[in-house]
């Protein structure tokens, strides 16, 4: 079963954030807003309300989920995750939403950009109304990435002496007037500048290890560490381009300081929410 316990080391040790920050997100986090459930503790036909509660700032967040037991007049804690609210605004094509168990939290699964390059990841309002997504829908979505780690490119070139590229140049270097020994010369591939995002599999489909240029650099606090905002391109799906920002923390970051122009890669927890699911229900999209 999925969970949110790596999500939180993207800004905290997990023993940190469940002995001191917790309770403090649970006692001062403002309500952004509510919405019907199934009966989660009891398993009865009732309907229970998912409150959503947030503490931080207007770029970033760490956001809890509290869900009713009205027949004990009392709520619990039902999970909790950080979630980038300062993200790109994108429209998905809907493949599919694959709802976790009692269906309050859940994956997207659709493409983006003219050419359809594929997308997964967690929707942090799927609760308010995202389940309703059929597949061919078009909604906006707002997505951004928590970098569990991020540092400079360590490959920024490499030689191939043989394959099917190295064939290929050959043969066109011929065709271009050089002798076989000249032509059989190793192929030098450069990886800086490059547009790279792999995703993964499973229960870690949101997860996705990446490589791109950084366009554009924003720093800004939170919870008593520097919080680094980089928008970058991350595929270049024929003629397009697929752009989002990625947030690092100082701890994912382990002293390196990102640098404007800067090829950078890492693995990072891609996540997404309708930018108007905040007020409590999306609104229907569009087919």
């Amino acid at each position: 079963m999925p969970g949110h316990g790596d999500h939180w080391e993207t800004l905290y040790s997990p023993e940190e954030y469940i002995q001191e920050k917790l309770p403090r997100d649970l006692k001062t986090g403002q309500l952004v807003c509510r919405a019907p459930c199934i009966d989660v503790e009891d398993g009865t036909d009732r309907t229970e309300q998912v409150a959503c509660l947030r503490w931080g700032g207007e770029q970033l967040a760490n956001q809890i989920m509290v869900v009713s037991n009205s027949a004990k007049q009392s709520h619990f804690l039902f999970s909790g995750y950080p979630v980038a609210l300062d993200g790109a605004d994108v429209d998905v094509t809907i493949s599919r939403v694959e709802p976790w168990e009692h269906g309050i939290e859940g994956w997207v699964h659709g493409s983006v950009t003219t050419e359809g390059a594929s997308i997964s990841f967690f929707d942090t309002m799927y609760f308010a109304g995202s389940a309703a997504l059929q597949e061919n829908d078009v909604a906006r979505f707002r997505v951004a990435g928590l970098a569990y780690w991020l540092r400079p490119i360590q490959l920024r070139s490499f030689e191939v002496k043989d394959g099917a590229m190295w064939e290929w140049e050959k043969q066109r270097r011929m065709e271009a007037g050089e002798s076989p020994e000249e032509a059989s010369r190793p192929v030098v591939m450069h990886m800086t500048g490059a547009a790279i995002f792999l995703p993964r599999t499973g229960d870690q489909c949101d997860e996705a290890q990446f490589q791109g240029v950084i366009e554009t650099l924003d720093t800004f606090e939170h919870d008593g560490q520097r919080i680094y905002r980089m928008d970058m391109v991350l595929m270049r799906p024929g003629e397009d381009e697929f752009r989002m920002p990625v947030y690092a923390s100082e701890r994912a970051l382990k002293g390196y300081v990102p640098q404007l122009g800067e090829d950078v890669e890492g693995v990072m927890w891609v996540q997404g929410r309708r930018p108007e699911a905040d007020a409590g229900l999306a609104s229907p999209a569009r087919g």
